[in-house]
């Protein structure tokens, strides 16, 4: 009888709508078997405990409820990574047989006009400068040798890639070898229509980029100095509102500059309240920026993730060094 270890025990815990969603992306990253089983308990209870031991050290240290909130709202992040870092993987590998599929199609179509059947055809035409599909061919090969159908065979290597243009392909492979048809002349097409539809993204892509340069202006360089600018003006007028600034002024005859500077208030903001609404919205606005970039980009929203250190690093990066400079030169002219 098989031992049943810690990771697999932790499994069975695990929400079953968690496990099965990441199942089914670890799936589509080519992250199968008992590594998959370990990994998803393993990541959600690590999330848990990172969650907890956060908790309770802020809880020590005296935020009390909010020590609380910050430690879920870590562990939703972790997750939340865990879950966007297999997706990205998933498209990444998508991304890299749909690059090849063209070349694949051209030298099946060669393989099934010098006579080859279609499963020797496919078989045959795995090359290693195919990468990760040379490694989906052979398995496809191996299965039919094994006594699966190619139909069988090809539906379930699309559906362990997540490719919207590998599944349609192999339903119309499917499809022409279901009805009799040409399947060289076919398969030579579609690796044609491929390469076209590959040279129109890249078009759109250059056509669009200017969008995405206006986007990292706005959030990576304006957005930051704008808010060092705002922090450093309310930081002076707060001094310029001090009890010890005002206090060496006149404030009770009716008229003059200091009538004016009794009934008038101060900055209702103080300057470290703007400096950690400047760190939220900066933070925000490089987030939704970068899905903007992967939806302009690629037309999917999700492959603006992996932007997203990058840009909220730079943002935060430049507000601080654009804060540090704008004291260095103006704050001599303003000393309280």
């Amino acid at each position: 009888m098989k031992k049943i270890g810690l990771k697999e025990r932790l499994l069975y815990f695990t929400p079953k709508g968690y496990s099965e969603l990441l199942k089914r992306q670890m799936n589509y990253a080519g992250m199968r078997g008992e590594f998959a089983t370990k990994f998803i308990g393993f990541s959600f209870f690590f999330s848990i405990f990172l969650s907890i031991i956060i908790a309770f050290d802020l809880a020590v240290l005296g935020w009390g409820t909010l020590g609380i909130i910050i430690g879920a709202f870590v562990g939703v992040i972790s997750v939340v990574t865990v879950q966007t870092s297999v997706v990205l993987i998933a498209d990444s590998r998508a991304a890299e047989i749909e690059k090849v599929l063209p070349d694949a199609l051209q030298l099946m179509s060669a393989n099934v006009r010098a006579g080859m059947t279609v499963d020797k055809a496919i078989w045959l035409s795995a090359r290693p400068e195919f990468g990760i599909l040379e490694e989906e061919i052979k398995r496809v090969g191996a299965k039919t040798v094994g006594g699966k159908s190619v139909k069988v065979a090809l539906t379930e290597m699309s559906e362990r890639i997540k490719s919207d243009i590998l599944g349609k392909t192999v339903r119309l492979i499917i499809e022409g070898m279901e009805s009799g048809g040409e399947l060289a002349h076919l398969l030579e097409e579609t690796a044609n229509n491929i390469r076209v539809t590959q040279s129109l993204r890249k078009e759109i892509k250059a056509s669009v980029m200017t969008y995405s340069i206006f986007i990292l202006f706005a959030a990576v360089l304006g957005a930051p100095m704008l808010f060092a600018i705002s922090v450093f003006f309310v930081d002076v007028m707060t001094k310029l509102w001090s009890p010890s600034v005002l206090g060496g002024i006149e404030t009770t005859g009716g008229v003059g500059p200091g009538s004016f500077l009794a009934r008038a208030t101060g900055p209702q903001v103080t300057p470290d309240q703007l400096f950690w609404f400047a760190i939220a919205s900066l933070t925000l606005t490089t987030f939704f920026g970068s899905l903007i970039i992967g939806l302009i980009q690629t037309g999917r929203e999700k492959n603006g993730l992996k932007f997203i250190p990058l840009l909220v690093t730079g943002a935060i990066g430049m507000f601080l060094l654009a804060r540090f400079i704008i004291g260095m030169l103006f704050g001599g002219l303003f000393v309280i």
